[in-house]
């Protein structure tokens, strides 16, 4: 069941018409100036890319699909506030929502085991895909979405807020620009910068790791992809985030103890270090770590040594003025409204990047991402065994 807005109701009726009934909504979009999009899910999480979606000049938000009354009525309210015409409203009906002819893409905000089959059945009916970091739970799933996307030429997007931290772009920078020379390795954990102070457990089902952003620093592609995963146990120095006695703010505090690691193996013979989890009983971070064979860099003290600038003695600098020189301006001319440094407005900018583009797809780079967890669940099964990365290739098509 679902409620349509009259707004919605005429446009539908004027778009249904013969001469674009047998065309895939992806394909109509062209001879418009937005695409039309719909969400399914509208959680905290979900409405986070609500809110920016309603304010991006190329998106028109149509529909949403939710079954909390409360989720749907916090969702409502973002439209008001941004002067929006209301949506037509799905209970847990998203197949009659990927019905829609007048429907490009869909963002994918529910549970993530919910992942797959929602994002085979939208991509199946012609629409765009964006979504969270977890693709689906079996290599199997993986190559069939990326089948899908091969065969009806729909974008499938990861949607990775924590990849787009300002510090992390200023450093994928200086690392496409050589500053650190070759890369040798990188460590990433869960972001430090929203560590909470109690546990979270339903937060141990979603990687912690910023993988979007170790793929973009190292420039993965296929000349140089992971060839290997293996998980271990390491004793690592991390922060947790405590409460001050008698005040009403937290702060980090560094420790040590063992981590759950994800180590992957390069084509180019790098390393690369995840941490696989968040913590039993007490949230930690483990920090961002590039190194180079020029010099290094940490973020949980934001530091950085270059043997450029200190050939005799391993001096640590100061990272600020780095970050701050080799940080671009993100263009946001696309939005009404929006905040520098948004996370959420800068992924959201690329899906809608994304869509525009038919030569490239962005699913195998969503693939490789993805299936790491998967992988490494793997490894843990077969007591900290090394196992084979799969590789998600595209194929040659013939003129």
């Amino acid at each position: 069941m679902h409620i349509q807005s009259r707004r919605h109701f005429l446009k539908n009726a004027a778009i249904l018409s013969p001469v674009f009934t047998f065309l895939p909504s992806y394909l109509t979009a062209g001879a418009q100036s937005k695409f039309r999009i719909a969400f399914i899910g509208a959680g905290p999480w979900g409405q986070q890319y609500l809110k920016q979606a309603l304010q991006h000049k190329d998106l028109d938000v149509r529909a949403i699909c939710e079954t909390d009354p409360v989720a749907i009525n916090k969702s409502l309210e973002l439209f008001n506030q941004a002067g929006y015409f209301q949506p037509d409203i799905y209970h847990n009906d998203y197949k009659t929502l990927l019905s829609r002819k007048d429907i490009d893409a869909v963002v994918i905000a529910a549970p993530w085991h919910r992942h797959y089959s929602i994002a085979k059945a939208a991509m199946l009916a012609g629409k765009h895909v964006a979504c969270g970091s977890i693709m689906g739970t079996t290599f199997e799933e993986h190559q069939d979405i990326v089948r899908i996307s091969e065969r009806t030429r729909c974008q499938y997007f990861t949607l990775d807020e924590h990849s787009y931290r300002s510090d992390l772009l200023a450093i994928t920078n200086m690392a496409h620009q050589g500053i650190f020379g070759e890369l040798e390795s990188i460590h990433a954990g869960a972001s430090h910068h929203v560590l909470p102070a109690t546990h979270d457990k339903t937060a141990l089902s979603y990687p912690v790791y910023p993988a979007a952003a170790v793929a973009r620093i190292l420039g993965l592609q296929k000349e140089n992809t992971y060839v290997s995963l293996q998980v271990i146990q390491q004793k690592q120095q991390y922060v947790i985030n405590k409460p001050l006695p008698k005040k009403e703010h937290t702060r980090l505090f560094f420790a040590s103890g063992d981590v759950s690691a994800i180590c992957l193996t390069t084509q180019q013979g790098q390393k690369v270090w995840l941490q696989m989890d968040a913590g039993e009983t007490q949230p930690v971070s483990t920090g961002f770590h590039v190194n180079g064979s020029n010099g290094s860099w940490v973020d949980l003290f934001n530091r950085i040594y270059l043997k450029d600038n200190n050939p005799v003695n391993q001096v640590w600098e100061h990272g600020k003025p780095y970050i701050h020189q080799y940080t671009q301006q993100t263009d946001f001319s696309r939005y009404k409204q929006v905040e520098e440094g948004n996370g959420y407005a800068m992924a959201l900018q690329d899906f809608a990047g994304v869509m525009q583009q038919r030569d490239e797809l962005s699913v195998y780079t969503a693939a490789t991402n993805s299936i790491i967890a998967p992988m490494a669940a793997l490894s843990v099964q077969g007591g900290g065994a090394t196992v084979q990365f799969p590789k998600f290739r595209k194929p040659r098509y013939e003129n």
